[in-house]
């Protein structure tokens, strides 16, 4: 089966599903598809810690387990979703122990999350991205593009991006919140090298 690298595009509230759900947004590297899955609000904090590179004081759970991994001399080599059964996503874990490859059950969520801490691959069956992939609106490609070509420049001030953070942030909008955080990033690099 073909497979497609994917990346984590953001995170936000699920509009159809209950209060405690979220949508991780996949996107293609070299694509315009993008797949959200519907995860769990601790599932959602697990994902958004590791994006927004928050150091928390002790281990959190799937900090232990890349800890736990790579004290036993194992690499997470990728994670794959790979079937969508019941309107519920599958994924695996490729890890090499060394001694061989081998492929673990898990959820995308919590694959997800182990991978962005791990900086292995993510990865969707072409199969899984044909039946639930969304196509970006143009208008979003074209934002994105417009985004990319300003590099560091940005419309909006340091205070106002940090207030607008803080508001997203206090309503679990993590797909707003991880735009305003990379537009602040981009912000302050601009400032460094000024």
């Amino acid at each position: 089966m073909a497979k497609v690298e994917m990346e984590v595009a953001g995170l936000s509230r699920s509009p159809t599903e209950s209060y405690n759900a979220f949508l991780v947004i996949l996107r293609e590297k070299q694509g315009s598809r993008r797949l959200p899955i519907v995860i769990g609000l601790p599932e959602a904090h697990a994902i958004n810690i590791e994006l927004e590179k928050f150091q928390h004081p002790r281990p959190l759970t799937h900090d232990l387990f890349i800890n736990t991994l790579r004290a036993l001399n194992v690499t997470l080599l990728e994670v794959t979703i790979h079937k969508l059964q019941d309107s519920t996503f599958y994924a695996y874990l490729l890890l090499d122990t060394g001694q061989e490859v081998v492929d673990i059950d898990c959820r995308p969520s919590d694959g997800i999350a182990l991978a962005l801490r791990a900086r292995a691959p993510i990865f969707c069956e072409e199969e899984v991205l044909r039946q639930a992939g969304q196509p970006v609106l143009e208008e979003e490609e074209t934002e994105s593009r417009e985004a990319r070509a300003r590099g560091s420049t940005s419309r909006r001030s340091r205070e106002e991006l940090e207030r607008l953070l803080e508001e997203a942030l206090a309503r679990e909008d993590y797909e707003t919140a991880a735009r305003l955080r990379d537009e602040l990033r981009k912000l302050e690099s601009g400032e460094a090298d000024t």
